[in-house]
């Protein structure tokens, strides 16, 4: 049987990234409309549009690969490869989430759901900030989540049924994965932009860390990629698939892991005022946080890829991560200076941003970079605290982050030399500096409360 792309799939796909990519810059474009004397009714409009338009035309998509299988139409090539003319619609609805493909449809459409809900049901600092994250994780989700072959068609097409033990057992591990990973990833738009006056926010915030993590760990990631219930070690880094399990591992990582580096800066930032050697600690964070990228890399694949193999990669996969580094911490420049440290709050904005669009130009080794992503991130929180000299800044504090530091870099070799399953190594690692950094945060506002 003869498979063939749906130009129909395509132009709604097309015109779905379109749409996020003008979700993107909606504050500009508003800025834009009030120069030319739109009122707010009219503006309100423009947004409702520009924030609904990949929902719908998400759920065109959906609704028509949902019928497909209810009244089983052969021609759809995930119904052909399922079901049978006799197949009952307990059947035809647990084929939704069959196979890989089934399982990551049926994810993005928690996420969308997810989504909707809780634009209405919790309150966030910046609605353009949501926007602007859930665009790009939109983009992921159509450009590397979801597989090309979910929406092809048959020419002629027959079925050609799975038994239904098997069909039942790939349908309850879809549904586990899409509920337990969209729900961490439709959440994460919106953790993004918590208030951290909120009164239980640190705890939303870690209980999602953890989570995050331990479903990395123990999680049913198999569902929505094969590859994902092997080894994580240098063998499967000469697979195509790990392209793909790369993406969806950093989107679970930025959802879960980012949302407390963003509330801890921001506590840090609103707490201590930016004192001397400001400059000095935004350059050396820099400098440490690349070397982690580089040095995660080669102390993973090293020595079965050859450095130059290595380094190769690295090109395509460090270049967004700088350039989205530079422009955020360039911003100050321009006036955007209402942080205390500003650049710093660039440069971690350029290592969310970066990685999530390494994952649009995705490489072989994009796995690999982020034991020292998190790393990374974990000391631009601390390097500040040690290298600024300010009287809020007393010798104590110092000393926790120089220890917590040093902890950090110490736990991440020890896993890395004990474990070669990064599966392993990569939730522990996260969970070690979301404790450090909560030990931090302790001692931080122990001295908020002695100057209060």
């Amino acid at each position: 049987m003869e498979t063939i792309e749906s130009s129909f799939v395509n132009l709604i796909v097309a015109f779905s990234l379109l749409s996020c990519f003008v979700l993107l810059f909606s504050s500009p474009l508003r800025n834009l409309l009030l120069s030319r004397n739109w009122n707010n009714n009219k503006l309100n409009s423009v947004e409702l549009v520009l924030r609904w338009t990949p929902i719908i035309l998400f759920f065109i998509l959906f609704f028509r690969y949902a019928i497909a299988h209810i009244f089983l139409n052969p021609s759809h090539i995930h119904v052909a490869y399922h079901l049978s003319p006799e197949s009952s619609i307990m059947y035809r609805l647990l084929s939704l989430f069959a196979g890989y493909d089934g399982a990551s449809i049926m994810l993005m459409c928690v996420i969308l759901i997810t989504h909707i809900i809780l634009l209405k049901a919790i309150k966030i600092r910046n609605r353009d900030m949501v926007d602007r994250w859930f665009s790009l994780l939109w983009i992921i989700c159509l450009t590397g989540i979801l597989p090309e072959q979910t929406f092809e068609m048959l020419i002629d097409g027959d079925f050609i049924p799975v038994s239904e033990n098997l069909l039942v057992k790939s349908a309850n591990n879809g549904f586990l994965a899409s509920l337990i990973f969209g729900l961490i990833i439709g959440f994460g738009p919106h953790a993004m932009e918590l208030k951290p006056s909120e009164k239980y926010s640190k705890q939303i915030l870690l209980a999602l860390g953890v989570f995050g993590m331990l479903s990395i760990l123990i999680g049913p990631l198999d569902a929505l990629i094969p590859l994902a219930k092997n080894v994580w070690n240098t063998d499967i880094f000469s697979e195509l698939e790990i392209i793909r399990l790369g993406t969806i591992v950093t989107i679970l990582m930025l959802c879960s892991f980012v949302p407390n580096i963003i509330y801890y800066s921001d506590k840090i930032d609103s707490l201590v005022p930016a004192g001397k050697n400001r400059s000095m600690g935004l350059a050396i964070s820099i400098l440490i946080g690349f070397c982690c990228l580089i040095f995660s890399s080669i102390i993973t694949l090293y020595p079965n890829w050859s450095l130059i193999s290595i380094f190769y990669e690295l090109l395509y996969e460090l270049f967004p991560i700088l350039l989205f580094a530079l422009i955020f911490s360039l911003l100050p420049i321009i006036g955007l200076d209402d942080r205390s440290r500003p650049e710093l709050h660039g440069w971690r904005y350029g290592l969310f941003v970066g990685i999530m669009i390494s994952c649009i130009n995705s490489s072989l080794i994009s796995l690999s970079l982020l034991n020292g992503w998190i790393i990374a991130l974990f000391l631009s929180l601390t390097l500040p605290m040690i290298i600024e000299s300010t009287i809020m800044l007393n010798k104590k504090i110092k000393v926790v982050n120089i220890i917590t530091s040093i902890v950090s870099i110490v736990s991440l070799c020890l896993m890395m030399i004990t474990f070669s399953d990064l599966k392993i190594v990569l939730p522990l690692i996260s969970i070690c500096c979301l404790t450090l950094m909560e030990i931090n945060n302790i001692q931080l506002s122990k001295l908020n409360k002695l100057v209060k």
